[in-house]
């Protein structure tokens, strides 16, 4: 054993350290080529002692929850590239010029889920000490929405290190899985877990070579609507999540079956696609392949799914909450499904492919709810025995067979770091694989955020009939290259030219990356309806404000049916609203705020009250203005 450790300096090199068994170091690699943060005159090399200053204060600081209007006055808000995930900005500190990472997501809606929100935020800050997980310095939060200030990592992705590699070997994979290990242990230990864990979930401190990795997203956004379900299942925000990402297809193939949505109902039918191999570096779903019904008419936002999805889990905790809250068994679900999520993860990492991908979200579904796991050759022929032993221990379809946290950590594989794996790098395959998948990852985000940007309604609709029409089959996706082309044939050659670009020529190899292109619509659907709400509730305050409606605190939280005018007479206000509404002849903006004013008195009556909440309110315009 110690032999194997001391030579292993040689193949190692610069970019690891020697780890030992109990060696708790920091996983490192070869520094990025740059800095990912761009713009920050004369503050590329941070400021240490005010770095040491600000951890010291959040440290010292009792955990709390301040006013969202603070934020603005603290922080320089720099909005998120679009190739990064949506909730995720920077925000630099305006007097010590630190930048943090600013994570936003929405509030639950219950009391009683709130609550449990805030609880879990305070635990996540008294962590801060853990070099596992990064610090949440601050918290912020306003009637809708809650603000993280979290140490910022700059140090990349796990994909983005990997591939600035030469080479890469299943000693490094170990080392990499440990470490991802070792950020969930004081979760787990605390009663916490993740939920939807993903490569994108960590990310290196800087762009040392020994830079450690930490876990810098928490599932706070998925965890806070699931409690919501449990409080009010039949809420607006059961219905209106507002989770993009949680549609992305390369985020969904981590997430264990007891947390993934259910396959829909589909018609089989026999694959016109043969080209498709079934090996891990096709990503197929073999001879068959799922497809829609032909006469279904399915909706841009697939509501019943996440509907249920989100009512099953309500329902099981709801059973068990009181019997279970005190004992191992609720703890052993949620926490088991984030070995399950590591379980895919080391996969990936061990042959350049996810587990359960496949083109299209609902094959994805069917393959996790399956969990049948294959070590196909050629890709897996390189892999040690011990490693083929951990994944399958992870991925074990039922909870209560899947390794916990401490069974993993004391797994020989982890223990050993892959001591009995062969030698050298992985096969060439690994890489061309890993790039492609990335780039899939890569295109679903960016793609989403330009047509949130660019499209309206009616181009959203144009647009899923050109993918229809290229989707001869029915089969749901199509390939990057059809994205362009789509595009192009919509008068959008700009962005099509960007995209590729940007992806399709910056990762040139063999191969072709497939597209849910409903998937993709979903998330921008999602996505513009929360700019909408954001906006919507950025004008709401500002009228209010400047007419002395609000209370104490300063905020208008609901709307009085005595303001009705005010809000609906504002221009601005009736611009956001006329821009929701698809073209079409006869809207008047008259007729349209007319409308909204009478749907809205018919629910204040229908409640009893002269007022309505404003999440309510933000509901019902949408409700109305799709109607029309």
């Amino acid at each position: 054993m110690q032999k194997r450790l001391d030579t292993s300096v040689d193949w190692i090199g610069d970019a690891f350290p020697v780890v030992s068994p109990d060696d708790n170091s920091p996983c490192s690699f070869a520094p990025r080529a740059a800095d990912v943060v761009v713009g920050l005159k004369d503050h590329d090399i941070f400021d240490d002692f005010a770095e040491e200053v600000s951890f010291q204060i959040a440290s010292d600081r009792q955990p709390q929850v301040e006013a969202a209007s603070w934020l603005p006055a603290n922080y320089e808000i720099r909005p998120a590239e679009p190739d990064d995930i949506p909730p995720i900005a920077l925000a630099v500190h305006r007097k010590t010029r630190v930048p943090r990472q600013l994570c936003s997501f929405r509030k639950p809606f219950g009391s009683a889920a709130q609550e449990r929100l805030h609880s879990c935020v305070f635990s996540l800050q008294k962590l801060s000490e853990n070099e596992a997980i990064a610090k949440v310095l601050e918290v912020f939060e306003d009637y809708v929405n809650i603000h993280l200030v979290q140490e910022l990592c700059t140090g990349g992705s796990i994909y983005e290190r990997i591939l600035e590699r030469q080479y890469f070997t299943e000693q490094e994979t170990a080392v990499l899985v440990k470490h991802m290990l070792q950020a969930l242990v004081p979760l787990h230990a605390n009663h916490m877990y993740h939920g939807s864990l993903n490569p994108e979930c960590f990310r290196f401190l800087n762009t040392s070579p020994h830079s450690p990795l930490k876990l810098v997203d928490f599932g706070l956004e998925l965890k806070a609507h699931r409690w919501d379900a449990v409080e009010h299942v039949s809420g607006p925000d059961l219905h209106n999540p507002s989770l993009p990402h949680f549609f992305e297809t390369c985020k969904l193939v981590f997430v264990a079956p007891e947390f993934a949505p259910p396959q829909q109902p589909r018609k089989k039918k026999e694959a016109s696609n043969s080209h498709l191999s079934s090996s891990g570096s096709d990503f197929s779903e073999g001879t068959s392949t799922w497809v829609p019904e032909p006469d279904q008419d399915r909706s841009l936002l697939d509501e019943e799914l996440l509907a249920s999805v989100l009512t099953e889990h309500a329902e099981w905790v709801e059973e068990q909450r009181f019997a279970l809250a005190s004992s191992s068994g609720y703890w052993t679900k949620n926490q088991a499904a984030d070995v399950w999520s590591i379980g895919a993860m080391a996969f990936l990492l061990l042959c350049g492919y996810p587990p359960f991908f496949a083109p299209s979200r609902n094959a994805i579904l069917a393959r996790i709810h399956r969990g049948e796991v294959a070590f196909d050759p050629p890709f897996w022929s390189k892999i040690s025995e011990d490693a083929k032993s951990f994944v399958s221990g992870c991925l074990q379809h039922s909870f209560w067979d899947r390794f916990n946290i401490q069974d993993a950590l004391n797994h020989p594989w982890i223990l050993r770091l892959a001591d009995n794996s062969p030698s050298g790098s992985m096969f060439a395959s690994f890489m061309l694989n890993l790039r492609r998948f990335y780039r899939t990852s890569l295109i679903e985000i960016y793609t989403a955020s330009i047509l949130v940007k660019k499209f309206r309604q009616e181009d959203l609709q144009e647009f899923l009939c050109r993918c229809r029409e290229i989707d001869m089959s029915g089969n749901g996706f199509f390939t990057a290259s059809d994205l362009k082309h789509v595009l192009t044939a919509l008068g959008h050659p700009g962005i099509a030219e960007t995209i590729s670009t940007r992806f399709l020529q910056m990762f040139r190899h063999p191969g072709e990356s497939y597209i849910d292109y409903m998937a993709l619509l979903d998330s921008v659907h999602l996505q513009q309806q929360r700019s909408f709400e954001d906006e919507l509730w950025r004008h709401f305050q500002r009228v209010l404000q400047s007419n002395g409606r609000c209370g104490v605190d300063g905020v208008c939280s609901c709307l009085s049916l005595d303001d009705l005018g005010i809000v609906f007479g504002d221009p601005v206000i009736v611009g956001l609203l006329m821009r929701e509404i698809p073209d079409g002849p006869g809207l008047e903006d008259a007729a349209v705020c007319h409308r909204l004013l009478e749907a809205v008195r018919a629910e204040c009556a229908a409640r009893g009250s002269q007022q309505l909440d404003f999440r309510c309110l933000c509901s019902l315009i949408l409700k109305q203005l799709k109607a029309l």
